[in-house]
């Protein structure tokens, strides 16, 4: 993969979304087993002969991977890398949720033993080389996966009618990227793109037109799929709001937001939006959770506090309480010269220690 590619790919469209599964999956299609839609609408009948499976456990949690990519992009040099990456893990005894965010530039190894970020494994070794490096990273099992794409995340959120988002910190952006004109020229020619590049140009005043910009205010918003998604995907912002871990913060508000609304009476006793639901799920979402699986996710949720749920991001800048246990090593070479992120203690111990504090300890 060439450098030109991995900055593309940074600069590019947030894969945001992770538990989407628990809104379609915990909140859409196990409803459509209930007696009372059983005559609603055709999913049912493929439902109706499926029984329902225990859930996957250990230690009493059950661990979910959360995908994220541009399926627009498909067929694009760099198009399978995978920047929204977290793990939800359901406690049944807890009643609990906690959502650990990885950050897309952890240096890992892979199974087939060769490095890179972990952003770029699916490309190489599917999902399940994914779940094999996360379960060495955070030291627990990953029972499922999920691989949902950038359009079900704005499609579903219309379907809901919006979601109202709670944004902690007011922010701005004036490079929030415009589809389709990444490759634009605005009108300057290869002469002066060079010229302006010598000056020391940013990308912003070379190729304006490539740009939008977006002002999020404090407090609960109401947004559409495009604005959350916007909101969700900034890499720009002031406020300290540009980093990759205020984003991932972001995504998680986002998806706590889409929970309320999936969740909803209004949604559960709506059959046409739960069709919408349904039919987007069954077309767009990658995952080894079947409907009998989900039948019991569906169950599970119904006990579960959902003010239990814990956020965490690990990354190089917070407390090591809070999640900080990365670093950026200044020599990029050992990486392929990569900007990349490593374990402080140079394994991932202290991870696993963290992760196993905020699963079974005091959070």
């Amino acid at each position: 993969m060439t450098q030109k590619a991995r900055n593309e790919t940074k600069n590019g469209k947030s894969r945001i979304l992770a538990i989407i599964v628990g809104v379609l999956v915990v909140g859409v299609a196990s409803i459509l087993l209930k007696d009372t839609l059983k005559n609603s609408f055709d999913p049912v009948s493929i439902a109706a002969n499926m029984t329902s499976t225990e859930l996957k456990e250990t230690d009493g949690r059950t661990n979910v991977l959360v995908l994220g990519y541009d399926k627009r992009s498909m067929g694009t040099e760099g198009s399978q890398l995978t920047d929204t990456i977290l793990v939800a893990s359901i406690g049944k005894t807890d009643k609990d949720i906690v959502l650990i965010s990885v950050p897309r530039d952890l240096w890992v190894k892979m199974p087939s033993g060769s490095h890179s970020k972990i952003n770029a494994v699916y490309a190489y070794e599917g999902a399940d080389g994914v779940k094999k490096v996360l379960e060495d990273v955070l030291g627990l099992p990953i029972h499922y996966h999920v691989l949902v794409t950038f359009d079900l995340f704005t499609q579903a959120i219309d379907i809901l009618g919006g979601v109202d988002v709670n944004v902690e910190t007011a922010f701005e952006d004036y490079e929030y990227p415009i589809e389709g004109m990444e490759a634009s020229s605005c009108g300057r020619t290869e002469e002066q793109v060079k010229t302006m590049n010598e000056e020391g140009k940013s990308q912003l005043q070379i190729f304006p037109c490539r740009y939008q910009h977006i002002k999020f205010n404090q407090g609960v918003q109401p947004m559409d799929g495009e604005t959350a998604l916007k909101y969700a995907r900034s890499r720009h912002g002031n406020n300290n709001e540009g980093t990759d871990f205020a984003r991932a913060r972001r995504q998680q508000r986002v998806i706590t937001a889409i929970k309320d609304k999936a969740l909803s009476i209004q949604t559960l006793i709506n059959p046409g939006k739960l069709k919408e639901l349904y039919d987007l799920y069954s077309k767009n979402i990658d995952t080894n959770i079947d409907l009998g699986t989900i039948q019991n996710f569906y169950v599970l949720s119904q006990q579960i506090s959902f003010d239990k749920v814990v956020s965490v991001v690990l990354d190089d800048r917070s407390d090591a309480d809070a999640g900080g246990l990365l670093y950026h090593p200044e020599d990029p070479e050992p990486y392929g010269g990569q900007y990349v992120l490593v374990p402080q203690t140079g394994d991932y111990s202290q991870i696993h220690a963290f992760v196993q504090r905020y699963l079974f300890g005091n959070k």
